[in-house]
């Protein structure tokens, strides 16, 4: 069941908007002296990456890695490895290069729920090169950060209606609030920040697997934050709809390290919207790049916490417009890094 037209367009918009702690500005920090290292040391130094290439590891520039392995990551192993480039900036965990078959098989129970031919037809795309990922949605002090040093119009963070911390995912931020702010993490990372493509987001989210939902075909709201009250067709409970979101890193991350990519807040992705996949271009099922002539909008992807189970599968597609604001739309990051 999806919601009404009324509660898209109105929804619950207490106006309010929430004082901004006082983040310091964020400055480029000084070089720091080069040293010298030592033969000892560049023999262990190229013995322990030729032992790391060797187990399929790569190297990230990544200031700040959570990796007993340093800037050397496994890719695929985001549940024990992740990074960020900078202070209140966004973890990040890599993701495998690979293939995998984008959209919805005909048999998925309650497929193309959102839109008829939105999901078809399933055929193979490629993501060419390991790329990475949020490890969660942007979260409202990480938004805020950016509000801070910026003064990005602050009315993305008023009051939804329900109790929000700074644990929680950013909401209420239009495709243009979202473009904004991987365009300043680009500018003050230095790295290559954007949104993912719908088939990065797709790809990631089902982390390897092929079932509607990354642990399975079923699902019940002990493992998403959604509409509970209604019962999934292919398997699954009626239970609790939180009315409202959860802290990011609630419920069980899938195998790359990924959290809540099924319910929550639903995920701009920097594609343009097209209805379905019958058109897609031949380089775009090979890079795994966003569609960018579509019309009518851009894509969000995941589901959320107001939306029934159907919309979290993880090929359901939705879309709006680029300049709208809603209490269920906030994004996640993605990052090239090779």
């Amino acid at each position: 069941m999806g919601r009404s037209i009324l509660s898209i367009i109105f929804g619950s918009r207490s106006a309010a908007a929430d004082d901004l702690p006082a983040f310091a500005p964020v400055v480029e920090a000084p070089a720091a002296p080069v040293r010298v290292e030592t033969e000892e040391e560049r023999a262990e130094r190229e013995r322990l990456e030729a032992l790391y290439r060797e187990e399929g590891r790569i190297e990230v520039d990544a200031p700040h890695p959570t990796n007993e392995h340093g800037r050397w990551f496994l890719p695929g192993a985001g549940k024990t490895e992740w990074f960020t480039d900078m202070e209140h900036g966004p973890e990040l965990v890599v993701v495998p290069s690979g293939r995998f078959l984008q959209g919805a098989p005909n048999d998925e129970p309650q497929r193309e729920a959102w839109e008829v031919g939105a999901e078809s037809p399933q055929h193979e795309t490629t993501i060419p090169k390991p790329f990475a990922i949020g490890r969660a949605a942007v979260t409202r002090r990480e938004f805020k950060a950016f509000v801070a040093a910026t003064g990005h119009d602050a009315g993305t963070l008023r009051n939804h209606g329900f109790a929000q911390d700074d644990s929680h995912p950013i909401i209420g931020v239009s495709w243009k609030d979202a473009a904004a702010y991987v365009e300043w993490l680009s500018k003050i990372t230095r790295k290559q920040y954007r949104l993912p493509s719908e088939a990065e987001w797709e790809y990631a989210a089902r982390a390897g697997t092929t079932t509607p939902f990354w642990w399975g075909a079923s699902i019940t709201p002990e493992q998403a934050n959604y509409n509970g009250t209604h019962v999934y067709e292919g398997g699954g409970e009626a239970g609790v709809h939180r009315r409202g979101t959860v802290p990011v890193l609630e419920f069980e991350a899938n195998p790359w390290g990924l959290y809540q990519v099924h319910g929550n807040v639903s995920e701009w992705c920097a594609d343009q919207w097209h209805r379905g996949y019958w058109e897609k271009k031949d380089h775009l099922k090979a890079s795994g790049g966003p569609q960018v002539n579509g019309n009518s909008g851009h894509v969000l992807r995941g589901g959320s916490w107001n939306d029934g189970p159907q919309f979290l599968r993880a090929a359901s597609r939705s879309r709006l417009y680029g300049d709208i604001r809603l209490g269920y739309y906030g994004f996640r990051v993605a990052r090239s890094i090779a």
